[in-house]
């Protein structure tokens, strides 16, 4: 065979190829479930663990893992044909890029402020642990005029926190962390060290990571009205014909998965014991079972 008849017979073979091979998937994550993510500390790995459990019912499914921030999860997504990401907030805004799972891959109970107990004198929070009173961030914000929030750059927290933040930011009210460890361990550390005053994020990622880093000053969490009473993390991906039928996969893999008391397991696991009864509750609310 000449080099020509080659070269023609070579790129009629790759035009054939179907598109699964032909376009490797990927699947984005922002941790590596083996790894520590701030010093030294393990992060929470539900992410991981539910896919595992998801991957069972997706026999055929093969990809390969990309360690990535979320603002890079998102250019990926906008540019690559089969590509996916989980435990996302599902909006408007990015529904124009990605398809999403159509029940949420993860749920969570919703999203609390954090204060040093100093903070909350300050604005005389008078709380016990029995107190549910539901807190307006908007007014807290005003009566704390330079207390600064910190987030996560990349990370959505819900329409009415996110317009809160825009107007907050031009005030230089917003502490974005962006660094390679742009997480809640940092953030939390931050917090706790007085670099910042306020800190909204889930019960269970603060009481795991203050317990990881040896956290021994005590903090105070309110109710926020401008956060969901839950929060639901879907898996996203490409806006291609190929990403709807990724997406499509693992809408049937949770559907399956979530009646697996594994997958309720891996939810239980990040959270204290005594909170165990009110998360069941809620995944038994979000996925239709009876556990």
């Amino acid at each position: 065979m000449s080099l020509n008849s080659f070269a023609v017979a070579l790129i009629l073979c790759i035009a054939a190829m179907p598109q699964s091979m032909a376009t490797e998937a990927l699947w984005l994550s922002d941790m590596d479930d083996a790894a520590a993510i701030y010093k030294n500390v393990p992060g929470i790995d539900i992410n991981a663990a539910t896919r595992r459990l998801l991957l069972e019912y997706m026999p055929l499914h093969q990809d390969s893992i990309s360690i990535v921030n979320n603002e890079r999860a998102f250019q990926i997504l906008k540019s690559h044909e089969r590509a996916c990401s989980g435990n996302k907030v599902r909006n408007a805004e990015r529904e124009t890029f990605a398809y999403f799972s159509t029940l949420p891959q993860l749920i969570f109970p919703g999203l609390r402020l954090y204060m040093l107990q100093a903070t909350a004198d300050a604005v005389q929070l008078n709380l016990n642990a029995a107190d549910e009173t539901v807190h307006s961030l908007a007014n807290l914000s005003i009566t704390l005029p330079k207390a600064r929030i910190g987030v996560v750059g990349g990370r959505n927290y819900g329409e009415p926190l996110q317009l809160l933040f825009e107007q907050l930011a031009t005030r230089n009210r917003i502490y974005t962390r962006t660094a390679s460890d742009m997480t809640a361990a940092a953030l939390l550390d931050m917090l706790v060290s007085g670099r910042i005053e306020l800190l909204i994020e889930y019960p269970n990622v603060v009481q795991h990571y203050a317990e990881a880093l040896n956290h021994a000053v005590p903090l105070v969490s309110v109710t926020i009205s401008e956060a969901a009473d839950y929060a639901g993390g879907y898996i996203m991906c490409s806006k291609t014909e190929q990403g709807e039928k990724l997406a499509l996969a693992y809408s049937n893999a949770i559907r399956q998965a979530s009646h697996d008391k594994r997958y309720l397991q891996a939810h239980l696991r990040w959270f204290d014991i005594s909170s165990h009864e009110k998360v069941t509750a809620l995944y038994n609310h979000i996925y239709g079972t009876h556990f």
